[in-house]
């Protein structure tokens, strides 16, 4: 997609996830609840998504600079933790109101900044399309939590993927799990650019045009997007036929998603 679409497609999934998200929350009767295999509660991943719209709207006008901030887990799971004591908002009336509020906030900044103007902070991520994920994967974890549907529009999982793959997986690349393989991935997402992977002697560089190709991964966009992000396990993708690995060495496909620590 060029810069012009990418922008416009964030744009439209945030003005709609934001407030499908609202009414999710604002539908709660209890804000307690757990979210299965996460430490967060329901009111924990209210407040996060609540709060991001306008902590993403000042890094896109430079009011907030984290380019000292590592993308480690431990070091950004510490900032959130304590970003999450600063409000302690339990109603989901008014956590839905901090949605919107916030979301408001966010589309009156991307507004300002031309449609062929990426928007980004540390590492380069596009914060238009990351922030997007954001909703949908929170999203996600409380419908599971208090067991209502949660429909996934691909081709938002697709703006989102994007977004992740325009900074590479370098960052959230874990050396130690890949010891003893060498090898070049192709990775094909639905409604995404394809990009290739390298990883020898571990480390991981994105080469543009590599030689040869071990293994092919080809995904749809939500799959790909609740995999790499950790809300599905891959072999039940795999068995669906939802996640594929071809190429002359398919069976290093699975090793994939483990090279990786989604923050």
């Amino acid at each position: 997609m060029e810069p012009t679409e990418i922008l416009a497609a964030a744009r439209e999934g945030l003005t709609a996830m934001g407030e499908r998200y609202a009414r999710l929350v604002e539908d709660l009767e209890d804000t307690s609840i757990p979210i299965p295999d996460s430490e967060w509660t329901v009111r924990e991943a209210a407040v996060h998504v609540a709060g991001g719209p306008r902590r993403y709207a000042a890094l896109a006008t430079g009011e907030v600079d984290l380019s000292a901030v590592p993308a480690d887990k431990e070091v950004l799971a510490a900032r959130m933790r304590s970003i999450l004591a600063d409000n302690p908002e339990t109603d989901p009336q008014r956590l839905a109101d901090q949605v919107r509020e916030g979301y408001g906030v966010l589309m009156e900044v991307i507004a300002t900044i031309p449609a062929d103007q990426p928007i980004a902070y540390y590492a380069g991520l596009n914060i238009a399309s990351i922030i997007l994920g954001e909703p949908i994967l929170h999203g996600y974890d409380i419908a599971t939590a208090v067991g209502v549907p949660w429909p996934i529009d691909p081709e938002y999982a697709a703006v989102a993927i994007g977004g992740y793959q325009r900074v590479g997986y370098s960052a959230i690349f874990r050396p130690a799990a890949s010891a003893g393989l060498e090898a070049t991935y192709r990775v094909e997402v639905a409604g995404t650019d394809p990009f290739h992977a390298r990883v020898a002697d571990g480390t991981y560089t994105e080469p543009e045009a590599p030689g040869s190709i071990d293994c092919v991964i080809s995904a749809d966009p939500v799959t790909a997007l609740l995999v790499i992000t950790g809300r599905l396990k891959q072999w039940p993708a795999i068995a669906l036929g939802r996640l594929k690995f071809t190429g002359d060495r398919p069976e290093l496909g699975p090793r994939f998603a483990d090279l990786f620590v989604f923050p």
